[in-house]
Parts: C-alpha cells; structure tokens; sequence
C-alpha cells in the first residue's frame, strides 16, 4: 500500500498503485545490465568451451567434429581418474580445514577489542598477495634446505622431513597454501554475518545460562547459515579451480602426487595442444562447481525460507 493511502486511511488510487510498483522494480532494472552482461560472457565462454569439447583441435586450431569420443577417452584415462579423486580429497581437506579457520578468524575479530579496524584490514592481506606469490611464499617456507619449518624443527631437535619431496607432505603444504590464499576472503563474508546478529540475543542466552558451545552451536550458526553457504561457495570453486598454486609450488609433483584436474587440464590443452580433451576437464570442472552451489544454496537458503512459509 502507497504511502500516501497510509496517511490519508483512504484506499490507494490506480496511480498510487503504479507508481509503487515502478519503485518497486527499480532495483531490478539497476541490475539487469550488469546481469546480462555477466551471464553473456560466461555464456559465451561456457558455449564454446563445451562446443570446443565436441572436436578434435590440431595445432593450427583446425576443428574436427568427434562428438562425445573426447569425453570417452578422458573418462578411460587412468591419468584422469587419479587426478579426479585427487581433486575430491584435495576439496574436502580445503573445505573442511578453510571453513574451520574462517570461522575461527572471524570469531577472534568479531570479539577484538582495541585496534578492531586495524586488525580486520590486516586479516585481508593474503587475499591480495596472488597465488603465484602465495605459493613462492609457502616454497620458501617448506623448502628442505634453509625453510623457516626446517629451521625450527632443527633448533628443537626434531627431524626435517623433506615437505615439497614426499607426496603425502606436499599434498598437506598444497591445502595449506591453498587455505592460506581463500581464507580471508571467507573470513570477511562470515565477520559480516556475526555483526547482524542481535546481540540482546547473546545476552538471553547468557541470562538462560547458556555456555560457549551451547550459544554458537544454537544460536550463531544458525543465524549466520546464508553467510555460512556464501562462504562454501567460494571455498569450494577456489578448491576446484585452484591452479596457480599447485603450478609455482609443486607443479603437480612429486610423483603426480598434487596434480589436480586443473593441473592435467593445463598440460593436455597447453603442454599436448589438446585441446579437445583439455576442454572436456573444463566442462567436469564446471559441473562439480555448479552441482555443488546449487546445493548450498538449497541448503543454506531455500530450506530456511520454505521452513518460514510453512510455519
């Protein structure tokens, strides 16, 4: 109802009514050019990487149409079975140990008292350091020879493992990495969530004698579950798609012990000029990616909204 009917107690006139509804869609003609311009190059890009799938490309870019023969000999490739199982493993460990740190971060900054500005804009740094640095970083720090790591497991007596060397290790110091660079950006999404809590809401539950656990796990969470799925969105499609940290840090080695299906995706189409096959990873990635928004969005959003209308 307008306005001007509130006011008046009078009902509102076919005017009235037309004028809300045009206020009522401005914020939906604001964005419809920056929407249609963001799904016309992702479209574009999604199109022809799948219509690139669908041949045969040689070194002179000259398409061959092969139909669905790209998508057999990839899927029969022991190669990329390896790497997509690597790949799954790799994602869990960044979700399950990235989310973990977020959360942890966004609740120390949440709850910092003096120089809470400072502090919140320092958490940000790593996530303007570029992945090619991030992984030089993290290669400095590990190395087996003179890394920070080494030094100080030595001046304890400890033993220096060689961490880039050994494929189980340099598989860890790959997830670290890799939650080192999409932490802070989850992080600030998450912090943005604790502050719209009420916090008259913590105290009741302070008042009700509550403890720690018990006010984060039944009332933190929950409030914060849109911000939780956003979050795992980023985690996961970082995860997914990591690349460059994989290439400066361990190049998919030790024995193939990090290569991911990004990392395979970049020697087939650029290293064997394959890139038929190189664009059916492409089209794997994206599916993995897609399916796994979707479902938190489904489940960090829809379900709490079709809870409210059933209620």
């Amino acid at each position: 109802m307008s306005t001007t009917a509130v006011r008046t107690g009078t009902p509102p006139t076919a005017r009235e009514r037309l004028g809300d509804f045009g206020w009522g869609t401005v914020p939906y003609l604001m964005v419809i050019p920056g929407l249609a311009f963001v799904l016309g190059v992702l479209g574009y890009a999604v199109a022809g990487g799948f219509w690139l799938s669908l041949h045969e490309t040689d070194m002179f870019l000259m398409k061959t149409y092969v139909g669905l023969q790209n998508y057999i000999a990839v899927f029969n490739d022991p190669r990329f079975q390896a790497s997509l199982v690597r790949t799954i493993v790799f994602v869990i460990a960044s979700i399950a140990l990235g989310i973990a740190m977020s959360m942890m971060f966004a609740l120390t900054l949440y709850h910092v008292g003096f120089g809470k500005r400072f502090f919140r804009g320092m958490s940000l740094v790593p996530y303007f350091v570029s992945g090619i640095a991030a992984a030089v970083m993290f290669r400095f720090v590990f190395t087996t020879s003179g890394g920070f790591v080494n030094y100080v497991l030595q001046q304890l007596g400890l033993h220096t493992p060689s961490w880039l060397g050994d494929p189980y290790l340099a598989f860890m110091v790959s997830v670290l990495a890799n939650c080192w660079f999409m932490v802070p950006f989850a992080t600030l999404i998450l912090l943005g969530g604790l502050q719209t809590v009420d916090k008259e809401i913590y105290d009741a539950a302070t008042i009700d004698g509550a403890g720690p656990v018990q006010t984060f796990f039944k009332i933190t969470l929950p409030m914060i579950k849109p911000m939780m799925g956003v979050s795992l969105i980023w985690v996961s499609y970082i995860s997914f798609s990591t690349f460059d940290i994989i290439l400066a840090l361990t190049a998919g080695g030790p024995q193939r012990a990090t290569e991911v299906v990004s990392m395979y995706m970049y020697q087939l189409a650029f290293l064997q000029l394959d890139f038929g096959q190189g664009a059916v990873l492409m089209v794997v990635l994206l599916l993995f990616n897609t399916v796994l928004s979707l479902f938190y969005i489904y489940f960090f959003v829809l379900a709490d909204k079709r809870t409210e209308k059933g209620n």
